[in-house]
């Protein structure tokens, strides 16, 4: 495949998994003090992780393209060689890979559970295909969240006794 789709596709869905869980949660708070334009808070939340995760989809593209515009001039630059080196730096990466797998982990898990259940509305997500989107999105947020945790509990541990 491509290496510049390998990379979009990566710096695109990290700005995604990184950004649907503040999304969501800035959609809860906002229901949580009165400003509820859906029909839940689980469809505010939904829809908080849509737009967040829009949002950190556009930041990790303009991040990208100010550095494709520092051509040579970029660390490494931005040539075939250059691309390929971060191409290979992402497919290596312990942190973007779990984040990606366990956001699509979520995405599946919340597509079974609105089939199993006979769609959004049982979850009290908006009707049609906003409610479909809005159980997706939380169920990414909550795969991301489980990804973050998986990340922060996996950290190297420095052992303080080696500074003595």
């Amino acid at each position: 495949s491509d290496p510049r789709t390998f990379m979009t596709y990566h710096v695109m869905s990290a700005g995604y998994d990184a950004f649907t869980p503040v999304g969501a949660t800035v959609g809860g708070i906002l229901y949580g003090i009165r400003w509820r334009p859906f029909p839940s808070v689980l469809a505010m939340m939904g829809t908080g992780g849509l737009i967040g995760g829009s949002l950190g989809m556009v930041l990790g593209l303009t991040t990208m393209q100010k550095k494709a515009r520092q051509g040579e001039s970029a660390s490494p630059p931005w040539n075939d060689e250059g691309i390929q080196q971060r191409v290979d730096g992402l497919s290596h990466n312990f942190k973007v890979r779990v984040l990606d797998l366990s956001a699509w982990a979520g995405v599946g898990v919340a597509a079974g559970a609105m089939v199993l259940a006979g769609g959004p509305k049982k979850f009290k997500f908006s009707p049609g295909i906003l409610g479909v989107m809005q159980g997706l999105s939380l169920g990414s947020a909550l795969g991301s969240l489980g990804a973050i945790g998986c990340i922060f509990s996996t950290r190297p541990k420095f052992d303080e006794d080696e500074d003595e």
